[in-house]
């Protein structure tokens, strides 16, 4: 990343990914080399077609989200003790009218044959 010209990044305030590399970023003392170089995105996804566009040379985004474009090359992951925990939380609303699907969709979400789509596209579950 240090001698890449031009990096995509999720904007930190407003998309978690960008939180999540600038946090890794800092964590390995190279915020400060890259900063200058950072091309904000809106969401993963604009950072991601930066990418497979080669409007940038790298971009930081969730693996999940590389490994479903066919124009891209993960290099390197950044390591779980440089960024805090990355959590998709489930629940259901309160006040839901549609409480009966809500609950059975979540118990499918919990499922052996949910987590194994889940893994298929490179989440993983505790």
């Amino acid at each position: 990343l240090a001698e890449s010209e031009k990096i995509a990044l999720g904007t930190p305030e407003s998309v978690p990914a960008g939180a999540y590399g600038k946090e890794s970023l800092t964590k390995l003392s190279l915020w400060e080399k890259v900063k200058d170089k950072i091309v904000y995105g809106k969401d993963v996804r604009q950072v991601l077609s930066y990418v497979e566009t080669g409007n940038v040379d790298a971009g930081i985004v969730y693996k999940t989200d590389a490994l479903v474009s066919k124009k891209v090359n993960i290099i390197d992951e950044a390591k779980a003790d440089t960024h805090s925990p990355i959590v998709y939380p489930l629940g259901i609303v309160k006040d839901t009218k549609h409480r009966k699907e809500a609950k059975e969709f979540y118990e499918y979400l919990q499922s052996d044959e949910a987590m194994k789509v889940f893994e298929k596209y490179g989440f993983t579950a505790e």
